[in-house]
C-alpha cells in the first residue's frame, strides 16, 4: 500500500500513443519536470479516413508490443492513446449541468454527423471561456465511435497496458505545443493567437485568448488529390478570411503531413503578422524537443506534438478531453501528479483510495493513543484525588484534637496580664538601642564621611570614617553624645591618612589631594576588632599596615540586621 504512495527511483510514467496519419503509431515516455523525451519509438499503422478507424487490428496490435518491447516498457504501464480527429465541436449547457446529462446533451449533437447516425459516440469534454453568455457554460467536445474506443482498449489490455485514456487529436497537439514552450510569451501576455494543424485530409484554426480556446474552423482538403502548389494555394486562399476575422498577435503553422511544408507554407501566407512554422514530417531537420533516447533517432526529428501531448495530460494549459474519464476534472484517473521524494507520482484513483485507508489506518492509532493517554491522565488524577482527601482527613484530625486542647485551656485559670506595664517595661529596655540607631542619621558635619558603623545589641556602638579636619571630628562626636546622652562612648583613634590608590571610594572624594588633608577616626564604647586590608599598589612594594591588620569592624550595619535588633541579655 505505501509503495504506491511514497515512489521508488522506478516510479512508472505514461506511455503516450498516438496514431497519426503520415506519421504513423508513435510511442512516448517524456519526462514532466523538464519536457525532454525519455524514450519514443515508432512504427507503422494504416488509418482509413473514410471509416474514421483503424485498417488492421492485428497490425495494430503487432506494433504495440514491437514497440514495447523495444522501449523495454514494463508490463502494467499506464497508457493514453490519441486516435485522429473524427468530430470536434462546442456546447452551451446550463451552469449546474450534471455530467449524465452533458454526455446526453453531446449524444444529442453529435448524432448529426454522418458516422454517429449509424454508430453510438462516446465522448470527451473540458469547459472553455464563454464570450457569449454568462449564465451557462461553454464546452469544447471531441467524439469517436463507442465500438473502436471499447475495441482500442481490449487491444491495449492485450498488449500489456494499462488503459489511462483515450482522446482526440487536437487537444492532444495543442497540449504537446504549450509544452514546447512555444506558447509561454503569448499565454504570460495573455496575447491572442492562432493554430492552424495541418493533416492529411484537413486543416484546423484554432483562436486563443491565452489559454482560453475562442473558436475553431475545420476545412477539408485532400492534400494529395492536389499538385504540390495548388495545395499551398489552397490553404493560404482558404484560411485568409479566417485569419483576418481573428487577427492574432501570433500564427502557428504546424504540419503533420509530408505533403505540407510550414516553412515553405509560412513563405506564401499573406499575413503581416509573426509566424511560427513547425514541421513534424520529413521536413523537420530536429525534434520540437530534446529527445533523450529513441528505437530510431532519425525517426525521432519528426515525433509529432500529439503524441508529445500524449505523454503528459496534466497541465497548466488544460485542454484534456478523456473520453474514459468518469468525471471532467478527473483526467485518465489520475487527478493531478505530485513531486515526492523528488519523484513525479500520478495520483490516480487508486492512490486516493489507498491513501484514504493509510490515513484512516493513522486516526485510528492516533485515536487509540489519544484514548490511552486519556485513560493515563484519569486515573493520575483519580490517585492525586485520594491523596488530596488522604490528607484533608489528617487535617480535619489535627484541627479536631487542637480544638479540644483549646478547650481544655479554656477551662484552665488564666492569670491576668497587666498590658500597658508591659509596653512601658519594653520601651524602657529599649530607649539605649533606639537611641543608638538614631545616631546614625544625628547632624552629619559636611566634611565628615562615615565608612563603617556597628551597634551589638543596642549598646555597644563604633563608628568609623574620614574628614577634612579635626573640628568637624569633634563635632560629629558631641552630635552623637547629644542624641544618646547616657551612653559612654569615646573618640578612641584619630590619625592622618594618605591617598590610597587602590580604595576606589577615598579617590571618589572631591577633595583636593596635594593641598588637603585626610584624617580618619574611630568613636566606640567597646573594644572592637578592626580589621584594615592591606594597602598593596599594583606592580609591588611593601604593605602598610594599620595599627591591627588582623580585626575588621563590620562594614555597616546592615550587614548582621538580626543581631542589631536583639535586645541585651539584661534587656531579656
Amino acid at each position: 500500500m505505501l509503495n504506491s504512495i511514497i515512489p521508488s527511483g522506478n516510479q512508472k510514467q505514461i506511455v503516450g500513443i498516438a496514431l497519426t496519419p503520415g506519421i504513423g503509431l508513435e510511442m512516448v515516455i517524456l519526462d514532466k519536470a523538464t519536457h525532454q523525451i525519455v524514450n519514443y519509438g515508432r512504427e507503422r499503422v494504416e488509418y482509413n479516413f473514410s471509416t474514421r478507424e483503424i485498417n488492421d487490428a492485428a497490425q495494430f496490435k503487432s506494433a504495440l508490443v514491437g514497440l514495447k518491447n523495444a522501449m523495454r516498457i514494463p508490463t502494467g504501464a499506464p497508457a493514453y492513446l490519441v486516435l485522429p480527429n473524427v468530430y470536434f465541436d462546442f456546447i452551451e449547457v446550463p451552469t449546474n449541468i450534471v455530467d449524465v446529462e452533458i454526455k446526453t446533451a453531446i449524444l444529442s449533437r453529435a448524432e448529426d454527423f454522418y458516422l454517429f447516425k449509424k454508430e453510438e459516440p462516446a465522448s470527451g469534454w473540458c469547459e472553455v471561456a464563454n464570450t457569449f453568455a454568462s449564465s451557462q457554460k461553454r464546452l469544447a467536445y471531441a467524439s469517436i465511435q463507442k465500438r473502436v474506443v471499447d475495441e482500442l482498449k481490449d487491444i491495449l489490455v492485450e498488449a500489456g497496458f494499462k488503459v489511462a485514456g483515450i482522446e482526440g487529436a487536437y487537444a492532444a497537439t495543442l497540449r504537446g505545443l504549450y509544452l514546447t514552450g512555444a506558447l509561454d510569451d503569448v499565454i504570460l501576455e495573455d496575447a491572442t493567437w492562432t493554430g492552424m494543424i495541418i493533416n492529411t485530409n484537413s486543416y484546423t484554426l484554432f483562436q486563443f485568448e491565452g489559454k482560453n480556446l475562442i473558436d475553431y474552423n475545420e476545412i477539408p482538403l485532400a492534400t494529395r488529390s492536389f499538385s504540390t502548389e495548388e495545395a499551398y494555394a489552397a490553404i493560404v486562399s482558404g484560411s485568409s478570411q479566417l485569419l483576418s476575422n481573428y487577427s492574432p498577435t501570433k500564427l502557428f503553422l504546424i504540419s503533420q503531413t509530408d505533403e505540407i511544408c510550414a516553412k515553405i507554407l509560412k513563405k506564401q501566407m499573406q499575413y503581416d503578422r509573426e509566424i511560427i512554422a513547425i514541421d513534424t514530417n520529413k521536413f523537420s531537420e530536429s525534434p520540437v524537443v530534446q529527445v533523450l533516447n529513441a528505437v530510431d533517432f532519425d525517426l525521432a526529428n519528426s515525433v509529432s506534438l500529439t503524441a508529445i501531448g500524449a505523454a503528459c495530460i496534466k497541465t497548466d494549459f488544460g485542454m484534456v478531453m478523456n473520453i474514459l474519464a468518469d468525471e471532467m476534472n478527473a483526467n485518465l484517473g489520475i487527478y493531478f501528479t505530485a513531486n515526492v521524494l523528488g519523484s513525479p507520482l500520478e495520483v490516480t484513483k487508486e492512490v486516493v483510495m489507498q491513501a484514504g485507508i493509510v490515513i484512516v489506518i493513522i486516526c485510528l492509532i492516533v485515536f487509540g493513543g489519544i484514548t490511552a493517554l486519556a485513560s493515563s491522565i484519569a486515573a493520575a488524577n483519580d490517585k492525586r484525588a485520594k491523596d488530596f482527601q488522604s490528607q484533608i482527613t489528617e487535617i480535619e484530625t489535627q484541627i479536631s484534637a487542637l480544638s479540644k486542647d483549646e478547650e481544655i485551656v479554656e477551662e484552665e485559670e488564666v492569670e491576668e496580664v497587666d498590658i500597658n506595664a508591659l509596653i512601658d517595661e519594653i520601651a524602657t529596655a529599649n530607649v539605649s538601642a533606639i537611641n543608638f540607631y538614631d545616631s546614625i542619621s544625628s547632624d552629619i558635619p559636611k566634611n565628615v564621611w562615615l565608612t563603617k558603623y556597628y551597634n551589638k545589641a543596642g549598646t555597644k556602638l563604633a563608628v568609623q570614617g574620614i574628614a577634612e579636619n579635626i573640628g568637624d571630628i569633634y563635632e560629629y562626636y558631641k552630635n552623637l553624645r547629644i542624641v544618646s546622652p547616657q551612653s559612654d562612648i569615646k573618640l578612641t583613634e584619630l590619625k592622618v591618612i594618605t591617598e590610597d590608590a587602590n580604595d576606589k571610594y577615598l579617590a571618589s572624594l572631591a577633595i583636593d589631594k596635594d593641598v588637603d588633608r585626610l584624617y580618619s577616626f574611630e568613636i566606640s564604647n567597646t573594644q572592637i576588632e578592626f580589621n584594615a586590608p592591606k594597602n598593596n599598589q599594583d606592580g609591588g612594594g611593601e604593605d602598610t599596615k594599620q595599627d591591627d591588620e588582623s580585626s575588621v569592624i563590620p562594614r555597616a550595619p546592615m550587614e548582621d540586621p538580626s543581631d542589631q535588633m536583639q535586645p541585651t541579655e539584661d534587656e531579656e
